[in-house]
């Protein structure tokens, strides 16, 4: 009993607040704006992209698909980099919040200059194309994995988590559902029909919003768990491949990173090729306005139930039901494809446990972070959290790349569409959400932190206890 009384008081003094107090209501919502404003800037880079380069800019296919693959790829090799950095971070605006402060104007601009195309050779075009994709990655990088690494920073409470992960599935719903509804009547609006303008001045404007949304998490969001953090930088002994060597002894993390790399392949694919799907295979460019912020639509439903659904059935059998749901869901589709109100409420209904499954990753990597400390005597958040953003990355480069290559394959070519593109389109559209859906299943399998997480926490405060 005195143990317990010794320990609510010192992690309250320092601010550790598990079990003892709440976050608030306006930090909270802070924190959503962060993915809020992350997919108004990469959202336009995941759904329109490979549009714009292939219709607009007018690069090749094959060469869209591999400039995706391998900038996606050298990006996220950035990733681990920019976690140790801020693992090993201590300054007086924080450990993760300078990089947001500091790292989200240069993103900015960046991803203007993405999606702009200057009149050069096609050659051109592909190197221009290459190096202002890779640098916007590192970029996003820059700012993204500390916004993840901020989490359990600010709160230690499974429960708050949760919320904090529920806040931020909402932001990146609305950020998606602006992005997706908004972009195609922007572009033909800002641009007065040049399509090229059009996606350069509708770029501009989502990253003003970003930099001002993400202004708010550095303003509001707190890191009550820098004092230990910094204690953590002082303990840091060898290099990048030391630390990964312990993160892969993390089986939380490695069973979350799998689960998170199959769902962002699903994501990369599904989201490149609706576009196309709903062109060719609908013959219906307005469903473009429809199918893609009926998703998002989804993942808005899903934010307050994700926290319900997962104190329910815990983050691994509530992921392995919401797979299985989402997967009949897709397989009911192509039943009802001449019933158009029947087809978009299978997709929804679908994405919504795939916005589950979206949401638990992030309380998911919160927690691992919890048991590295716990088994290694290590938060690492930045590395881990970098870990997080490295199988995003891999995973939309798999998925976006993936369809560039088959569309090239298959001879696809804007100015005259196959039957055999048509074909591959279809498939394309159904096949890969369902596997990739049995993929994730099979990963978070072996995540088997739910049942020890609580007594992870209560060993960590009395620890802290002990060493205040």
């Amino acid at each position: 009993m005195q143990t317990s009384v010794t320990v609510d008081k010192v992690t309250t003094a320092a601010g550790y607040n598990q079990g003892v107090g709440k976050l608030k209501l306006l930090e909270k919502m802070s924190y959503g704006f962060g993915d809020m404003a992350s997919n108004l800037m990469w959202g336009i880079i995941g759904s329109f992209l490979l549009y714009f380069y292939t219709d607009v800019a007018l690069i090749p296919a094959v060469a869209t698909g591999t400039i995706m693959l391998v900038a996606r790829i050298l990006d996220a090799v950035i990733d681990p980099v920019i976690g140790n950095m801020v693992d090993r971070t201590n300054t007086r605006f924080g450990r993760t919040r300078p990089y947001i402060l500091f790292g989200i104007v240069p993103l900015a601009v960046m991803l203007v200059l993405t999606f702009s195309s200057p009149d050069i050779s096609t050659t051109g075009k592909i190197v221009y194309a290459c190096i202002t994709y890779v640098f916007c990655g590192i970029l996003y990088s820059l700012v993204n994995v500390p916004y993840g690494a901020l989490m359990p920073l600010m709160t230690r409470s499974s429960e708050e988590k949760n919320q904090l992960s529920s806040y931020r599935i909402l932001g990146m719903a609305l950020g998606s559902i602006i992005v997706t509804a908004c972009t195609s009547p922007l572009v033909e609006f800002l641009g007065g029909g040049e399509e090229k303008r059009g996606y350069q001045l509708t770029s501009a404007l989502f990253a003003v919003c970003g930099v001002i949304l993400f202004f708010f998490v550095y303003k509001n969001c707190k890191e009550r768990y820098i004092e230990f953090a910094n204690q953590d930088v002082k303990k840091q002994k060898g290099g990048l491949l030391e630390t990964y060597k312990r993160a892969f002894n993390n089986g939380p993390w490695v069973s979350t990173i799998a689960f998170t790399l199959f769902m962002f392949i699903k994501i990369g694919a599904v989201v490149a090729i609706t576009i196309f799907f709903c062109i060719h295979v609908l013959h219906n460019p307005h469903m473009i306005s429809i199918l893609l912020p009926a998703q998002y639509v989804s993942i808005l439903i899903a934010s307050p139930l994700a926290p319900v659904f997962l104190r329910k059935f815990g983050h691994r059998n509530g992921n392995i039901i919401a797979c299985v749901i989402y997967i009949v869901s897709i397989a009911c589709m192509p039943l009802f494809k001449d019933n158009m109100p029947a087809f978009v409420f299978c997709w929804v209904f679908g994405n919504i446990f795939a916005g589950i499954n979206g949401g638990s990753v992030f309380g998911m990597t919160a927690n691992a972070v919890d048991y590295n400390e716990w088994k290694f005597d290590k938060r690492c958040e930045g590395t881990l959290y970098a870990g997080y953003s490295f199988a995003t990355k891999v995973g939309m480069a798999i998925g976006g790349s993936a369809v560039g290559y088959v569309l090239a394959f298959t001879g696809y070519d804007a100015a005259n569409i196959t039957s055999q593109a048509v074909s591959s389109i279809n498939v394309l559209y159904y096949a890969v959400p369902i596997f990739c859906s049995v993929l994730q299943i099979i990963a978070v399998s072996f995540y088997r932190l739910d049942a020890i997480h609580p007594q992870v926490v209560r060993e960590l405060e009395m620890k802290r206890a002990a060493l205040k």
